[in-house]
């Protein structure tokens, strides 16, 4: 059993020291608080504290799901902060992952008239294949988090979908490869938004099984390594490679290109900083 930490809010109290309820509370600024049935009365604003009665700052989960649905309200809670780490509850973290939904929402009916308008047996495109490859990395990608328990790392997984599929289904796409993407995608979204996620698969498909989707292990690799290679910070040539190579490897590579070799033959080089598969800084 891993457990959530804390959740945090400011805490209130009126001018007598009494104890004030988030709902009792108003300010225009968001800086000056006053009594939201008294606006004469100012408020004392105390230090960020878990919510607890005895402090009165809690939040009512029924009001909160009411107003913006208990999609959001998982997806703030799992999206704030590492699960062992408390979190502060704000209002405006619960409207931005609100305004999340509403935009994937908008997004699934973008992916449903497409797949209605296309022709079905439309032949695969290199754009399919790179739809291939992400939904499966990103599966990947999101089992890795589930398994160290870094729930705040899938919410930044659903940001790169959200953002990927709403370019990708711009072009060109077979419409029976493109919904059996999408329906993996919504399945792996599902612990943490299952209220839209369900809704969207009765909509696509209407014999879906709950099935967790498998990761197809040859779209795990990716086609070329661009590595920026720098002199002192600056960029002077990028190197490509189909194949993953050690730091010593890469650096007889780089000696051997024209562009590199008047830098490095003439100088000393002192520090050499390298990020595996995407960056080598010669500092000389």
């Amino acid at each position: 059993l891993f457990t959530q930490g804390m959740v945090c809010h400011e805490t209130y109290k009126d001018e007598l020291g009494k104890w004030l309820s988030p709902d009792e509370v108003i300010s225009e600024d968001g800086k000056n608080f006053v009594k939201k049935n008294n606006m004469k009365e100012k408020v004392v604003v105390g230090p960020i504290e878990s919510m607890s009665k005895s402090k009165r700052n809690t939040i009512d989960p029924e009001q909160i799901i009411n107003d913006y649905g208990a999609d959001s309200v998982r997806l703030f809670i799992l999206s704030d902060s590492p699960p062992e780490k408390d979190i502060q509850w704000t209002d405006q973290g619960i409207i931005a992952c609100y305004k999340f939904v509403q935009k994937f929402w908008a997004l699934h009916k973008k992916i449903k008239k497409k797949s209605e308008n296309e022709d079905e047996d439309k032949i695969e495109s290199e754009d399919d294949i790179q739809l291939n490859k992400f939904t499966n990395q990103i599966i990947n990608k999101i089992n890795q988090s589930l398994e160290r328990f870094s729930y705040n790392t899938i919410i930044s997984s659903l940001h790169e979908i959200y953002n990927f599929y709403n370019k990708i289904t711009e072009k060109k796409l077979s419409c029976k490869n493109l919904l059996n993407n999408y329906e993996k995608i919504l399945k792996i979204m599902m612990p943490v938004i299952p209220h839209m996620s369900s809704e969207c698969l009765s909509e696509i498909s209407k014999n879906y099984e709950y099935k967790w989707p498998e990761v197809q292990k040859e779209f795990l690799e990716k086609d070329t390594n661009k590595i920026i290679i720098q002199i002192n910070g600056k960029m002077r040539e990028i190197f490509t490679s189909t194949k993953s190579f050690s730091e010593k490897e890469l650096i007889l590579e780089i000696k051997k290109m024209p562009k590199i070799q008047k830098f490095l033959d003439n100088n000393q080089t002192k520090k050499i900083i390298y990020i595996k598969d995407k960056l080598i800084n010669f500092i000389i």
